[in-house]
């Protein structure tokens, strides 16, 4: 199915989405955090969501479980410009993987897009997405995406929900950012 997709100079096109495979997203995601001056210290787990690993950055070293999905579009025919990822319930099939933030410890929901060659990631808050029992979507815009590329940075709400749109560039203030959200608020 087409759906509104964004050339590398933001220009709208009216194509299928670019979707990468489980392994392919595992390799993107280490080319992008390496893009943002960090590297994989450990990988713990990549077999299947969610993915675990340990990264670093000089004397910064992070514990991360996520799940990492392709952003493509949300099945509105009627409305190209939305994008989602799938989230299942961390606590129903794997319990083991839900963990409270702590100063170098989380749980993301990382989207992934890269229509034309220009990658960026989009986090939701991980914790609005463990209770439901059954697969629920996480909604971002092509505007969004716009205003990410544009900024290489923001954090807003889409859908009522919170919304982390970062280049590579600007991984390590994404990080900062979503840890001291779910830190703070005891997530």
């Amino acid at each position: 199915m087409k759906y509104n997709n964004l050339l590398s100079d933001n220009t709208v096109v009216y194509q299928e989405d670019k979707i990468f495979s489980k392994k392919e997203l595992i390799k993107e995601f280490e080319l992008f955090i390496n893009g943002g001056g960090y590297k994989i210290n450990k990988w713990i787990s990549t077999e299947r969501a969610p993915y675990h690993c340990i990264i670093e950055k000089g004397n910064n070293k992070y514990e991360l479980i996520f799940f990492l999905k392709n952003i493509s579009g949300a099945g509105w025919i009627n409305k190209p410009n939305v994008k989602r990822v799938q989230v299942t319930n961390v606590r129903n099939g794997n319990s083991e993987n839900y963990i409270i933030t702590s100063k170098h410890k989380t749980l993301l929901v990382l989207g992934y897009y890269n229509f034309d060659n220009r990658p960026i990631m989009a986090c939701w808050d991980a914790y609005r997405y463990v209770e439901h029992r059954t697969n629920r979507s996480a909604y971002i815009s092509i505007d969004n995406l716009i205003e990410g590329y544009n900024n290489g940075f923001i954090c807003t709400v889409c859908s009522s929900q919170k919304l982390w749109v970062f280049t590579k560039e600007n991984f390590d203030k994404f990080l900062n950012d979503y840890f001291t959200y779910n830190y703070e608020s005891g997530e």
